[in-house]
């Protein structure tokens, strides 16, 4: 992930921007911006207290606000319903505490007018560049284009049952059966969902979760490969880099040499918000 820092205007609540190495040369990226023009798409930055830094106006716009700037310092309790805004905060929590993302959460939103809607919600930790330490978090949710009335929709809280299982234990050797059951639905009837929401099925998004914390870990921290295999649930790095070769295209070492060209410029040591 490019690194972020605040531009000289950014203490004003201007647009965040990310450095990011391209060709040898660094450039700038203006990551709320971007997210601007994406509608269906919600971004934030939150520090350790959980008060939002940085929001896109997707985000403003829903809770109310005529300025993305009008939401900085204030926390999920001002904006959402209590029991939302607690699942938010559990989310966040988790993130800081245990240093590694939530992808691909499937969450309830309410908007303004009450209506309600799912989307998908990853979060990432944010470390601070000289000390290490979690110093807040940065993410998105995505809309999933259903109505509230739909099949899709009425089939959302089992199959978030069932991924709320598999976050929590990534490390595990987790089944399709062991989903079905987290979610009080049979296995065909968890495998039908969930090829209906994500076109795929359990064990193939098993596996997809499995490789995203991989990435994650690859390019935030200096964990061995074989630690990272078990932590992402792998019997042995053999069978690790058989997979996420598979998926990616590449090695787990090639991936992260990779992902250390591009995720800061050399010498240089932005401000983490």
């Amino acid at each position: 992930m490019p690194a972020a820092r605040r531009n000289s205007s950014s203490a004003a609540g201007l647009p965040l921007e990310a450095d990011l190495l391209i060709d040898g040369e660094t450039g700038s990226v203006p990551i709320a911006r971007i997210f601007d023009d994406i509608p269906t798409v919600v971004f934030f930055i939150k520090d350790h207290h959980g008060r939002y830094l940085h929001v896109n106006r997707t985000l403003a716009t829903r809770c109310g606000a005529r300025d993305p700037r009008d939401l900085r310092g204030r926390m999920a309790a001002d904006l959402f319903p209590a029991t939302l805004a607690r699942h938010y905060r559990e989310q966040d929590e988790r993130v800081m505490r245990e240093g590694r993302p939530v992808l691909n959460s499937l969450d309830l939103h309410f908007y303004p007018d009450r209506r309600r809607g799912w989307c998908l919600t990853s979060k990432y930790p944010i470390r601070a560049r000289r000390s290490g330490s979690i110093a807040g978090v940065a993410g998105i949710s995505r809309d999933l284009e259903t109505s509230p009335g739909s099949q899709s929709s009425r089939d959302f809280p089992e199959v978030a049952r069932a991924l709320d299982f598999l976050h929590a234990h990534t490390g595990a050797p987790v089944t399709a059966g062991d989903l079905a059951s987290a979610s009080g639905l049979t296995t065909s009837q968890l495998t039908a969902r969930i090829q209906r929401i994500f076109g795929t099925t359990p064990q193939r998004l098993i596996l997809r979760t499995r490789i995203d914390y991989a990435m994650h870990l690859l390019a935030g921290t200096d964990d061995s490969l074989a630690s990272i295999a078990l932590t992402c649930g792998f019997c042995d790095q053999s069978a690790f880099t058989r997979h996420f070769t598979r998926a990616t295209g590449m090695p787990p070492g090639a991936f992260r040499a990779r992902s250390s060209l591009t995720s800061a410029s050399p010498g240089s040591h932005p401000e983490q918000p």
